[in-house]
């Protein structure tokens, strides 16, 4: 625990914290670290696919992640981070080594991934791709869901979706302006049919953008289900990686 945590908040993390270690790191492409973390306090906890956890930093400073899988006996998870170079989140990511001590509170409700039903079309950016993963574990695995993200280097993005079996996904390259969202837009209403189920994860204002187009289409709300991780320059988003 940092040692920037206050009395409080000390207190806070013993009632609700989980204190595990770092198990594995493994590098993946030049953005992002596979992370496996785990201890006694994790063994036969409750998880459903699309949860998060809360890693403290101290100071009341937290980040949160998407485990893509969870082994109760062994009381371990795994998730994608991305290192960014820009945040207390990304900092952390790239210091990690194995034994390492981490302290989080979770995993908490966030999108119950197992409810989503099929065909289904997921949209996010590279802080999704550990929720992207989490699809894996729900019945029907990968099965009838199509898979977009927004990213800066497909390159790289390549090499960690391969690694998690996402080999199909299609990648968008951002554009000075948020250009690229218009054939984001299009690719997502081109394929969203009159039963498709959407998942919209990411930045704030793309997710925004989609689910508006999505309703002008006509398409219910009830169909698509959100969840902004981030927006430039904001920080305390439920689900934010950076």
């Amino acid at each position: 625990m940092s040692q920037r945590t206050s009395a409080l908040e000390s207190t806070v993390l013993r009632l609700l914290g989980r204190r595990t270690m770092v198990q594995n790191v493994e590098k993946v492409g030049e953005q992002f670290q596979l992370i496996t973390i785990g201890g006694e306090d994790l063994v036969d906890r409750k998880w459903t696919a699309g949860d998060m956890i809360q890693i403290s930093f101290g100071s009341w400073e937290s980040r949160a992640y998407t485990p893509f899988s969870y082994d109760a006996t062994r009381g371990s998870l795994e998730f994608i981070g991305h290192v960014h170079n820009n945040g207390i989140g990304s900092a952390w990511l790239e210091s990690l080594r194995v034994c390492d001590p981490c302290v989080f509170v979770g995993p908490r409700a966030a999108l119950d991934l197992g409810t989503v039903a099929r065909p289904a079309l997921f949209f996010g950016d590279e802080t999704s791709f550990s929720t992207a993963a989490a699809m894996r574990a729900t019945p029907h695995g990968y099965r009838d869901v199509s898979f977009s993200f927004e990213v800066t280097s497909p390159e790289s993005c390549r090499k960690v979706l391969d690694r998690l079996g996402l080999s199909q996904a299609r990648l968008f390259q951002r554009e000075p302006g948020d250009r690229h969202l218009d054939a984001v837009e299009a690719h997502v209403l081109t394929a969203f049919g009159p039963s498709t189920r959407g998942v919209f994860t990411g930045k704030a204002a793309s997710v925004a953008r989609l689910y508006k187009a999505m309703r002008r289409a006509g398409i219910p709300g009830k169909q698509i289900t959100n969840l902004a991780y981030w927006a430039p320059g904001r920080k305390g988003f439920s689900g934010v990686q950076r």
